[in-house]
């Protein structure tokens, strides 16, 4: 009879050590360290992790210091916590001997890290493509978030969080191949719309669904998809997609029915813009052709048109946090779509980044225009740590 697991140990997301009796999660304790230092024996449970590393790696910003009495005493803490998983047995999960700390290795630990390695290994070892599509399935499965998904800021989480990471987008490329090729479209898209919710930046997963809305012939819906995508990576990343995805475009344009349109019907399937009342945003790849639209006419008369780079940059050293920028990037965007005209057009160029095309008359010149949006972004994020940088230049 096959022996059950003494624990259940997740990774994945948030961390967890579960038994029968208990469950030890890092929502309902407020020690950081003490979640880093069991997560960190458990992670490297085959190792004696000596005490200078564990030091280290808890109290980082303390080198000089030697902290061994908070050492002792968070272990201490951590043994106490544990015994509540089985509170009838004396159960010693955290050992120690020759200066080093090491996670029991007599217990039998069902832990989801280890299976996702464990099938990541199986699939790539099989042949047969159908048990290795199930083996990725099993391991798509394991991954319910990012590695130890509280704690990315430390260092060794941020190393296995990548590893963990790739391997999980690996894993997902060949299930989305395997269905692709064998014309399981529904299931596909389902596929890629549950492994953008974890990684939206990966543009591959929107290529695999893009071919699904092809392979079912609902060409209007791919080529709708297919610029909401780039507008989202434009607009989120300031990066253009179109380079990685214009065969797939090239494809679903060839899948277009050739109706002819008369100048009404022409008129209705452009549309009208429901944003009319503010500053025209679009992807990087439709602001070069504006530019290029712009550069031909200035040709013919000079001063009228002005490219604008806007650059966000720490007032000290360091740069705030990503999610302290992305607020910015978010407020200047709003800021852009409201306090310029209606015959200007923007774009985000990078991830601190936005450039304009300007079209000015005499009565309002470009550095009335740039005063205004200084004006702007100090009034909203006066206080952010963050000052912008204005660049221009007559096309």
């Amino acid at each position: 009879m096959r022996r059950k697991p003494d624990l259940h140990i997740r990774f994945f997301n948030e961390f967890a050590v579960s038994s029968p009796y208990y469950e030890y999660a890092p929502s309902t304790h407020n020690s950081t360290q003490l979640t880093l230092l069991i997560s960190y024996l458990v992670a490297n449970q085959d190792t004696k992790v000596p005490k200078d590393v564990l030091m280290a790696m808890l109290w980082p910003d303390e080198k000089d210091k030697c902290p061994v009495g908070a050492l002792r005493n968070l272990v201490y803490r951590a043994r106490k916590e544990l015994e509540h998983l089985y509170p009838d047995k004396d159960v010693d999960y955290i050992k120690f001997t020759q200066d080093a700390y090491f996670w029991n290795p007599d217990l039998y630990c069902k832990i989801d890290i280890i299976d996702f390695e464990n099938y990541n290994n199986l699939a790539r070892q099989e042949s047969d493509p159908e048990r290795q599509f199930r083996y990725y399935y099993r391991m798509h499965r394991l991954y319910t978030g990012e590695f130890l998904s509280n704690h990315t800021s430390i260092e060794w989480v941020q190393y296995r969080n990548t590893y963990y990471k790739n391997m999980y987008i690996n894993c997902t490329l060949n299930m989305c191949e395997f269905l692709y090729t064998r014309y399981r479209y529904d299931e596909l898209i389902s596929q890629c719309d549950q492994s953008i919710i974890f990684y939206p930046d990966e543009d591959r997963f929107y290529r695999y669904k893009l071919l699904a809305y092809l392979g079912m012939n609902t060409i209007k819906t791919a080529l709708e998809y297919y610029h909401s995508t780039l507008n989202f990576f434009s607009s989120k990343y300031g990066t253009d997609i179109s380079g990685s995805l214009r065969d797939v475009h090239q494809e679903i344009l060839l899948r277009m029915p050739s109706k002819e349109l008369d100048i009404n019907e022409l008129e209705t399937t452009l549309g009208k813009d429901n944003e009319m009342g503010q500053t025209f945003y679009c992807n990087f790849d439709i602001f070069k052709n504006i530019y290029q639209l712009h550069s031909r006419s200035s040709q013919r008369m000079s001063g009228r048109h002005y490219l604008m780079m806007l650059t966000l940059h720490p007032q000290k050293e360091k740069m705030p946090d990503t999610i302290k920028v992305k607020e910015i990037m978010e407020s200047l965007y709003y800021m852009l779509s409201t306090h310029l005209r209606k015959n200007d057009v923007f774009t985000r160029t990078s991830l601190t980044q936005y450039s304009v095309l300007l079209t000015v008359t005499e009565e309002i010149g470009v550095d009335a225009v740039e005063s205004r949006i200084n004006d702007a972004f100090l009034e909203l994020n006066g206080h952010s740590g963050l000052y912008l940088e204005i660049v221009k230049k007559e096309i």
